[in-house]
């Protein structure tokens, strides 16, 4: 089903996104959902002895890892303009980043934003987008960026992990706006992945466990 949310393109046909993920990205919805996976092992791995809100920044840095590791062997190219990591596809023209989402995300008949602010890096990213367009017929299978001189497009796999739900929403979505604070929050095609439920078997059955630590004091001397 292919929906429009304020001015977005929404696809949830499973069949039409592994058609158009194979295409564009050289990926099957299956990888997607297994960084999604990857994502919340980062989360759930995190102990008492890390420091707080690691788990958001382990979430994080597990999926992009992932996500590099799926494309890497298929011809794309990580990157890291201005401490942004991406992963460049072989044309040069295309590159993914991985960002945590507000709890709208995943859910056609919402528009999410990304969970924090961005750069300028980002910004420049998103009007090149704007810029630039996309052509997509509406009832079309296919998706195709209008024809650009210089840069990248950029797309965003963005996830929200609902531990009350307990599932982790993921979309492929490419940005077209970003709000008064920095966030983006506009897209112009999101490709809405099934969601990926917490089943038992993604969390480690052997967390690490905060130790008892004594410590000795030293009377004061004075």
């Amino acid at each position: 089903m292919d929906l429009q949310t304020q001015h977005a393109i929404v696809i949830t046909d499973a069949d039409r996104i592994e058609l158009d993920l194979g295409r564009e990205f050289n990926l099957t919805m299956q990888e997607v959902r297994d960084v999604a996976t990857q994502i919340y092992r980062g989360f759930a791995g995190v102990s008492g002895l890390h420091p707080k809100g690691f788990n958001g920044t382990n979430a994080w840095a597990e999926g992009t890892a992932h996500l590099r590791s799926i494309l890497i062997p298929k011809g794309w190219v990580p990157d890291d303009p201005s401490n942004q990591p991406r992963i460049v596809a072989p044309s040069g023209k295309l590159c993914l980043t991985v960002s945590s989402g507000t709890p709208d995300t995943g859910v056609p008949h919402r528009t999410p934003q990304t969970r924090n602010d961005k750069g300028a890096q980002t910004a420049s990213s998103v009007q090149y987008n704007a810029r630039q367009g996309i052509l997509f017929p509406m009832g079309s299978s296919n998706v195709v960026a209008l024809p650009a001189a210089d840069g990248q497009a950029l797309w965003f796999l963005l996830y929200y992990i609902d531990l009350d739900v307990r599932e982790v929403r993921v979309e492929l979505s490419r940005p077209n706006a970003m709000s008064e604070t920095d966030r983006v929050s506009g897209w112009s095609v999101r490709y809405v992945i099934p969601p990926v439920p917490l089943l038992p078997e993604l969390v480690d059955t052997n967390p690490i466990e905060s130790p008892d630590i004594d410590f000795d004091v030293a009377p004061k001397q004075f």
